[in-house]
């Protein structure tokens, strides 16, 4: 193949495929990155056999052909080149890249030992508005778990019927969900993707729609935006039945300003992380004439102690005293989500899950399971 691209396409393009392969040993070809050559475009192409990635740029293009080569090393060549037009043939399984002074020979692999691809050229099952749907993967990618022990947990459900669709996350520890709402019928799905492809999807910057296939005969879901198409395993097995953890009363009902609460968070971490990230937050009983508070407690054995008070507004008498214990971060993780100035959280009960909301986001719910006291 001889083909001529842009150095600043081709980098982007390279980069994003370089987070699919795999530095398996038993199967070297999977550390390589394919590129074909075609009329007016270059495919540049990866996989680890769990995800996968084709994209294109536009080319100038006078022989056209395909060769795979070593991922790393052609991500770390085209990265530090300059905004330059980039000359690529190649010949007897070797690579040469011509920018202005500089030229390079890589050793290639013959493309005929690459995996073959899923495409989604008129097979989509249905179609997502891309910023809303990548607005609403920050919303639960945050809660997916890294445990690979509990695999099941380290996707996000996707559940589809009629016009809505739900993406759930998990850990064990917090939860996270938000539904969408779709102009077109969804067929019914109750799929759990991997997190990998979704943090990759969730970085395109794309106007155009997210065409999606999903291939029930081999268990595949593929995500067609732009000129780029991602693909990956469906986690197989079954997600919790998370519905059951939702709260569905509650005891207290606090709305707190969101940066009033994430400056308090930030100083109670000085003592926390040194405690596993434990923080208190204690709420006084209704008092007339008096404004509710909601204490902040943070200790350290190393270090000492620190409490800060903040201003919230009740829903309903506070009656005796509150004392719920959390991780901070989870708390930090939610706020970053938000898009009101104020957040509502609703303790059902001093040792069960709590529920964390953005008042400008009702499809949007949180809930985090407080440290249980030993008493």
């Amino acid at each position: 193949m001889k083909t001529t691209v842009l150095q600043e396409n081709l980098q982007k393009a390279v980069a994003l495929s370089s987070h699919f392969v795999s530095s398996k040993a038993q199967l070297p070809i999977l550390s390589n990155i394919l590129l074909q050559a075609k009329k007016t475009k270059l495919i540049i192409s990866s996989t680890n056999l769990e995800t996968s990635v084709s994209t294109s740029i536009g080319s100038k293009t006078e022989e056209e052909g395909d060769i795979a080569v070593n991922g790393k090393t052609i991500n770390d060549i085209v990265t530090n080149l300059t905004n330059d037009s980039i000359e690529i043939e190649s010949m007897h399984e070797h690579l040469k890249l011509s920018s202005g002074s500089f030229k390079s020979k890589i050793l290639g692999t013959n493309s005929s030992d690459f995996p073959k691809l899923p495409s989604i050229v008129d097979k989509k099952t249905f179609t997502l508005k891309t910023n809303e749907f990548i607005k609403s993967l920050s919303k639960v990618l945050f809660s997916v778990s890294t445990d690979e022990t509990r695999p099941i947990l380290t996707g996000v459900l996707f559940v589809s019927r009629d016009l809505k669709l739900s993406l759930v996350a998990t850990d064990g520890f917090r939860l996270s969900e938000i539904k969408i709402k779709n102009e077109a019928k969804l067929p019914d799905l109750r799929i759990i993707i991997p997190r990998a492809v979704l943090n990759e999807l969730s970085k395109v910057d794309e106007e155009e729609n997210i065409e999606v296939y999903f291939d029930k005969e081999n268990n595949q879901i593929v995500f067609g935006i732009g000129d780029t198409v991602f693909s990956s395993r469906i986690i197989e097995g079954e997600f919790p039945d998370y519905e059951k953890i939702i709260p569905t009363s509650s005891i207290c009902t606090v709305n707190i300003d969101k940066n009033e609460l994430e400056k308090a968070l930030k100083l109670s971490s000085v003592f926390a992380r040194d405690s596993g990230n434990i923080i208190k937050l204690r709420i006084m009983p209704t008092l007339r004439d008096k404004n509710q508070e909601l204490i902040i407690n943070a200790e350290s054995s190393n270090s000492g102690n620190q409490e800060m008070g903040l201003e919230i507004r009740t829903e309903q008498e506070i009656k005796t005293e509150i004392n719920i214990m959390f991780n901070y971060r989870f708390i930090e993780e939610f706020l970053k989500t938000v898009e009101d100035d104020e957040i509502q959280i609703q303790i059902s009960d001093n040792n069960k899950a709590s529920k964390f909301l953005d008042p400008k986001n009702p499809n949007f719910l949180h809930i985090i399971m407080p440290i249980k006291t030993q008493n």
